[in-house]
């Protein structure tokens, strides 16, 4: 008997060290932060498949709450659909660490569709180890099914970060998670300013649709797709069950306090639309974003896009009872939205109920972050962004008027032919075939997803399939043919170590939506931020920028990696080129990512990476040899094939397409 209570005690014990666990709180790794460090390598197992919400596994949830909460079964918001989770959570794990831990994560991938996947770490720079970084077909070859990969990496980006899959649409689907890294208190410039600092109290919010993603993609132009419903940490009221005569609903998710006592929460969005997040009759002390400090400032309403991190301060000093966490959206990209969705915050003694007090749907009160839609973008009502105040040193290799290179970057909604969803030979719908597909673009051209990674195979991609940013803006400025014809390549930018990067990045959108744009491998300073009247032109920006018309803030300047771009309007960011890799910088809507709104960022040379792990999955083209007898389109024997009227080198492709009833040989 006491072996066997041995051996079960080393078993318990290694399921910890593992990584497989039910909760944040239950891994070694998740403890209070000292300084000097301590530092600990924590390691975690992921295993990515399909689920279907609101299962057999729920047995008689709603009804009976505790089969809500059975191993397996992830109820959502009542709606049975296929999901994308991992390890059967949703949000998946959360990983809580101390800044400057070793993090391993080995990765299984058993979506059992031959369906490859891949990880990314938003927030972590992976300095030093750019194959870590978890983008498919720049970094790294996906992972492919019934295999695994491990990742490994420093905890160096202090502050709420997180991660989720970085291939298809599967974020979108539930394969994302928290990645807390945690300070002592001696260099947590805000410690004083909480009691508490709890993994329920991360919260992630976004919409959701009653079908897996890539099903209203494929059907709908993205601008239509919408959304069904928000959750709130996997969970939200939608479907109405009856049974006996009683009605019942999913349970909400619900936030514990203690009155007297102050808390950090830590809010995620992993959304399509632009949401608002606010507490009923609290206010919201903000003290961070993107896991960078900024001065405090207190406000009533949050408003968060797509990969964004806010962390607030919330003080419990109402009355014992339970009050609504409200999560809705104003945001003109989601025009078919259920329009909001709550949480419960719940004082210690309060009864188990939903609050019994209304909420108010009238948007009043300080607004942070509004979108370039709401009046709060203009007036005292709002805090822009670039309104904030970093409490970092700055940098003063950033403080000169002067960068070493600036590029411009233009983006968001195109009409234009778009044959790989709607050839108007096809299609009899005149609208379809008229204005064919909205598409988001950068520069007029989709970014077109390599054959092999970047990172560590640029060799085995052929040079003809890249284009350089700078041009192509240069020529769409022009109107070149992509202007009206659909066009991708690997567009990407070049930079050099050590040099100081500006970037003016300007959304001209069809629909007049706002754009968050996600940088991987760096974080950038926000030095500027503007809108104007729908009648600009990229063009017109450009000129009043060279015309020293656009106002830049160097001082205190706030720190994030995901940033909204306004609607016929502008933000201007820099960084300093100090990071060895090929980093994208993209929408991080899943529909513009998809639809290739990015670019890729080449810093240094391969001389100058750090060397490639040994044994490196590698991937990429393969076909006959021509002796054979194959047909092989891809030939990369002449990069010049594609020349514009004036004789420049244009090497966007205007995508040939497919050829109808032949036999291949």
């Amino acid at each position: 008997m006491d072996r066997l209570l041995l051996v079960l005690c080393l078993v318990l014990l290694m399921t910890g060290v593992n990584g497989v666990y039910n909760s944040a709180e239950e891994h070694e790794c998740s403890r209070s932060c000292t300084w000097p460090p301590e530092p600990k390598t924590c390691r975690y197992v992921f295993t990515v498949e399909w689920l279907q919400s609101m299962s057999a596994a729920c047995y008689d949830c709603p009804f009976n709450r505790t089969d809500c909460d059975r191993p397996g079964c992830i109820p959502v918001n009542g709606i049975s659909r296929p999901i994308v989770v991992i390890n059967r959570q949703l949000p998946g794990p959360q990983i809580q660490v101390c800044e400057g831990d070793e993090i391993k994560v080995k990765v299984w991938n058993r979506l059992g569709n031959s369906e490859g996947t891949t990880i990314h770490w938003h927030g972590i720079h992976q300095r030093g180890t750019p194959y870590m970084d978890g983008s498919s077909m720049i970094s790294q070859c996906p992972i492919s099914p019934q295999a695994s990969f491990t990742y490994k990496f420093k905890a160096s980006q202090a502050g709420t970060q997180w991660w989720h899959s970085h291939s298809s649409l599967q974020r979108q689907d539930g394969a994302f998670g928290a990645l807390i890294v945690k300070q002592a208190p001696e260099r947590d410039v805000h410690s004083n300013l909480y009691d508490n600092d709890l993994p329920e109290h991360v919260v992630f919010v976004q919409d959701w649709l009653h079908e897996p993603t890539i099903s209203r993609y494929a059907a709908f132009p993205p601008f239509a797709i919408g959304t069904d419903s928000f959750i709130i940490n996997g969970k939200g009221v939608y479907r109405e069950f009856t049974k006996d005569g009683e009605t019942k609903f999913t349970p909400r998710e619900v936030f514990h306090v203690k009155q007297g006592e102050r808390y950090r929460f830590r809010v995620v969005s992993n959304s399509i639309c632009h949401l608002v997040v606010t507490v009923q009759k609290h206010s919201l002390n903000v003290i961070a974003t993107d896991g960078s400090p900024v001065k405090p400032v207190e406000v009533n309403r949050i408003g968060i896009t797509s990969g964004e991190r806010y962390d607030f301060v919330l003080t419990a000093d109402q009355d014992v009872n339970n009050y609504w966490f409200r999560l809705y959206t104003d945001d003109p990209g989601c025009p078919f939205a259920v329009k909001e969705e709550f949480a419960v915050l719940r004082y210690e003694g309060a009864p188990e109920i939903d609050p019994t007090e209304g909420f108010s749907t009238a948007a009043d009160g300080l607004l942070l972050n509004p979108s370039s839609i709401d009046p709060a973008f203009y007036d005292d009502s709002g805090v822009r962004i670039v309104d904030l105040k970093s409490l970092k040193p700055d940098d003063y290799k950033l403080m000169h008027d002067e960068p070493d290179v600036r590029h411009y970057l233009a983006g968001g909604i195109q009409v234009k032919p778009r044959w790989n969803f709607y050839d108007p030979e096809d299609y009899a719908n005149p609208t379809v075939s008229e204005f064919g597909r909205d598409i988001r673009q950068l520069n007029h051209v989709s970014f077109k997803t390599p054959p092999s990674p970047l990172l560590t195979q640029l060799e085995d991609v052929p040079k003809k399939e890249f284009c350089d940013a700078d041009e192509r803006l240069e020529l769409s400025l022009t109107g070149d043919r992509c202007v009206e014809e659909y066009c991708n390549c690997i567009q990407n930018i070049k930079i050099e170590p050590g040099q100081v990067v500006e970037l003016v990045l300007i959304t001209k959108d069809f629909y007049g939506v706002d754009h968050p744009m996600h940088l991987h491998g760096y974080s950038f300073r926000v030095v500027g931020m503007g809108k104007f009247e729908p009648g600009i032109t990229v063009k017109d920006i450009i000129q009043m920028d060279q015309q020293g018309n656009l106002t830049r803030t160097l001082e205190e300047a706030v720190i994030k990696d995901t940033v909204i771009v306004p609607a016929d309007g502008y933000t201007i960011v820099r960084f300093v080129a100090d990071n060895p890799g090929w980093w994208l910088l993209h929408c991080h809507v899943s529909y513009h990512l998809a639809d290739g709104m990015a670019v890729v960022f080449q810093d240094g040379d391969s001389p100058i990476l750090p060397p490639v792990p040994a044994n490196f999955p590698k991937c990429g083209s393969w076909s006959f040899d021509e002796e054979d007898g194959a047909d092989d389109d891809d030939d990369d024997t002449d990069n010049d094939k594609t020349i514009d009227e004036k004789g420049r080198k244009d090497s966007a492709e205007l995508p040939q397409k497919p050829r109808k009833n032949t036999l291949i040989q």
